[in-house]
């Protein structure tokens, strides 16, 4: 079996980075993942040369607060948008886990890779994730399931493929999606702020699931 190598690109505001990097790597690597995580958000412009199969984004890149000091990054720059676009273009897999949408001041060409953008959130509450009837490998055997996260609302381009959703005050939200850009493959996962999500049996396969379909190309 070929050894799969994957980036986790990390940053920005309002997220566990690192408890999200620790548990991707117990996650992926007893499975013969090598796993990677870099606050270098420059990766992704070196990603055609970097020698990746996979990226599971989970960057938060918010826009700061009037008089805040912080450093962190408001928005991916124009030459790391256009790397990860040519590398997924190319063949490569995007995995966009829950706040890698929170895509800040980013160039609008992230936002379309991506397939869509992160609006706003209420108050995390309990709410039960459903799978479309529509059969696809990511939500092969799994059933509707609860979490208690931040209910993500986003716009969304009408051409991706939306495979689970939750409902909000009546109205029904996607909850994960996937594309195709060139001859890559795009998915986004909404849910995953934290453990109190990612220990979950079925959001765990849901991850696995994803990856799997992301590299089967």
């Amino acid at each position: 079996m070929t050894l799969k190598h994957v980036l986790i690109p990390l940053g920005g505001l309002w997220h566990p980075f690192e408890g999200f990097a620790a548990f991707t790597k117990a996650l992926f690597e007893p499975a013969g993942y090598i796993v990677e995580s870099t606050y270098d958000l420059d990766s992704l412009a070196r990603l055609p040369a970097g020698g990746y199969d996979l990226v599971v984004s989970y960057t938060s890149l918010s826009k700061h607060r009037e008089g805040m000091n912080d450093t962190t990054p408001e928005g991916l720059t124009d030459a790391q948008v256009d790397g990860l676009t040519r590398w997924v273009r190319a063949g490569g897999g995007l995995l966009a886990v829950h706040s890698a949408t929170v895509v800040g001041n980013s160039n609008p060409a992230y936002e379309a890779l991506l397939g869509g953008a992160f609006i706003s959130h209420p108050p995390q509450f309990a709410f039960t994730v459903y799978p479309l009837s529509r059969e696809h490998p990511i939500t092969a055997g799994i059933e509707a399931f609860t979490v208690h996260d931040e209910f993500y609302i986003q716009r969304y381009d009408p051409s991706v493929d939306i495979h689970m959703i939750a409902l909000d005050r009546g109205i029904a939200h996607p909850m994960v999606w996937t594309k195709t850009a060139g001859a890559g493959r795009v998915a986004h996962i909404a849910l995953g702020h934290s453990e109190r999500v990612w220990s979950l049996p079925l959001y765990e396969r849901l991850l696995f699931q994803a990856a799997a379909w992301l590299l089967d190309r």
